[in-house]
């Protein structure tokens, strides 16, 4: 029975979101809100009040998490509509990172400041508008500048639907919360890839934005309805007067060169001078920021939070973990479909094993840290991911597909496992009136951590395969296959790439268990 009851509640959000009815709505209310509330409704007068805001700001985090599904998976479709190249269409990619990456931090704050609500429903707002632009565009400067106006309405919307599960629920039941975060995007995860790789070939691209326009434009009117910003906004009064505006400069500046230094989009070689200089600006850039932020009356972010250990130490496992595990997702599609010879649907499946581990066990690690402590879930979860990843290093052409399947499987249940209560025991030091805030910082480790993985995996395979006389973009791999010393070099930078990583997480594993468990 419990069985089918987490198959039902998975089943049901997916058609909720896809179909949108009230029958489907109201449904999906009892299964996922009954799953993991308890009779503590915090600052809401009834259980159903307190499920009506959560599950509108899930289904608002659905919707910008699958956002960059579809987009990474259209991007062939894109490049064949308008005539461009691979390399081009690209951008689209790099567009949405660096203005994420950017603005998501500063517009954290502004949400602090000037309301949640009113923060949320613009951004939903800005990304209706970019589906919209993005719909009609037919040369790329056009969908660019829509990516653009979309990455803004997911940074804004991303950190502020953190925020407000968060504060919805009492302190005692904040890994609860964040479990419910975690379980929303392992969603994501799983219906993603499956439903988009259905769903482009019958919609096309455009069509696939369409739809996500129309699904925030409930999401907008819902939120305008649903959400009361006496209950989700700070307590305490700022005036925008207040907001570091010299600090959110330096802190986009900082994030988009160190971006660009990281994805190198415009193929610097590695050892030249520019990227140096690149290198030594951020530096430079975060200096000043740190020196700023210290001595500011009202800033962005308090640094001072890090002389916290719990929270340093806190902060660098979620990094070292990001980072050990960013190339599951980066290299295994690539391993699949060109050792493997399955096609992208299988390939789909295969990842499938990971989002269903994230969801299994974020059901369980966020709501339970809050009953027996944070640390033996990090713990578990980090132990996990070295492990998995250690294996990973090892296979080849001849693995089972099915074990691979397990080893995946097992891999994102340490993720769930680790970062629910990993959030939790960073923001049980972080006062309720900078929720977005620090929702917004931890988004941002997540996603600088995972870029840093990702460049590390593809210099460390590529420079292998430069050494051994073989130089073919990452990509291109399966069209040459039967290369023999291409693959031979291939799997021995996999090896590297894993083992390197691997002792990434290892560094996370001594932290961990250096961090103070939060009950």
């Amino acid at each position: 029975m419990f069985g089918i009851k987490i198959f039902s509640l998975l089943l049901l959000f997916s058609i909720n979101l896809f179909i949108s009815n009230f029958l489907g709505y109201t449904i999906i209310s009892y299964y996922y809100l009954n799953f993991f509330l308890t009779s503590n409704t915090g600052i809401y007068s009834s259980s159903f009040s307190l499920w009506k805001v959560v599950l509108v700001a899930a289904s608002a985090l659905f919707i910008f998490v699958f956002d960059v599904v579809v987009t990474s998976m259209s991007l062939p479709s894109i490049a064949n509509d308008l005539s461009i190249t691979l390399r081009s269409v690209a951008w689209v990619m790099i567009i949405s990172s660096l203005t994420m990456c950017a603005f998501m931090l500063p517009l954290g704050r502004v949400a602090d400041i000037v309301g949640r609500k009113k923060i949320h429903l613009i951004g939903l707002l800005i990304f209706i508008i970019g589906c919209g632009t993005i719909s009609f565009s037919s040369e790329l400067s056009l969908l660019l500048f829509a990516r653009f106006l979309m990455s803004i309405g997911n940074s804004i919307c991303s950190a502020v639907a953190f925020a407000i599960i968060i504060s919805s629920f009492p302190d005692e039941q904040k890994g609860k919360a964040l479990g419910i975060i975690t379980t929303t995007v392992g969603l994501a995860g799983i219906f993603g890839p499956l439903l988009s790789g259905f769903l482009i070939p019958v919609f096309e691209w455009r069509g696939m934005y369409i739809s996500m326009g129309i699904l925030s434009i409930f999401c907008l009117f819902l939120s305008y309805l649903i959400f009361d910003k006496r209950n989700i906004d700070s307590t305490q009064s700022y005036s925008i007067y207040d907001y570091d505006w010299f600090g959110a400069i330096l802190s986009a500046l900082f994030f988009t060169v160190l971006i660009i230094t990281i994805s190198n989009p415009f193929k610097i070689p590695w050892l030249s001078f520019r990227l140096l200089n690149l290198i030594l600006i951020s530096i430079g850039i975060l200096y000043v920021f740190i020196k700023w932020e210290l001595k500011n009356k009202n800033p962005m972010i308090d640094l001072r939070i890090f002389s916290n250990s719990t929270f340093s130490l806190s902060t660098t496992v979620r990094f070292c973990g990001f980072i050990g595990n960013s190339a599951v997702f980066f290299l295994i599609p690539i391993f699949v479909q060109s050792f493997l010879g399955l096609s992208p649907i299988n390939t789909g499946f295969i990842l499938f094993s990971t989002s269903a581990g994230v969801v299994l066990s974020s059901l369980f690690s966020g709501r339970y840290s809050d009953k027996y402590g944070t640390k033996k879930f990090i713990l578990l979860g980090i132990i996990l991911i070295l492990l998995t990843g250690i294996f990973l290093a090892f296979i080849n052409n001849g693995t089972n597909t099915f074990m691979l399947m397990i080893v995946l499987f097992l891999n994102g249940l340490g993720m769930g496992l680790f970062m629910a209560p990993n959030m939790r025991a960073t923001l049980s030091l972080v006062s309720r009136d900078s929720y977005a805030t620090f929702s917004a910082f931890l988004n941002l480790v997540r996603n600088v951590a995972t870029a840093i993985g990702q460049a590390v995996s593809t210099g460390i395979i590529t420079g292998i395969m430069l050494l051994n006389g073989t130089e073919v973009e990452l990509s291109k791999i399966s069209a040459i296959s039967g290369n023999s010393s291409l693959n031979d070099s291939f799997l021995f930078g996999w090896k590297v790439t894993f083992l390197v990583l691997a002792l990434v997480t290892l560094i996370g594993l001594f932290a961990s268990t250096k961090v103070k468990s939060k009950v």
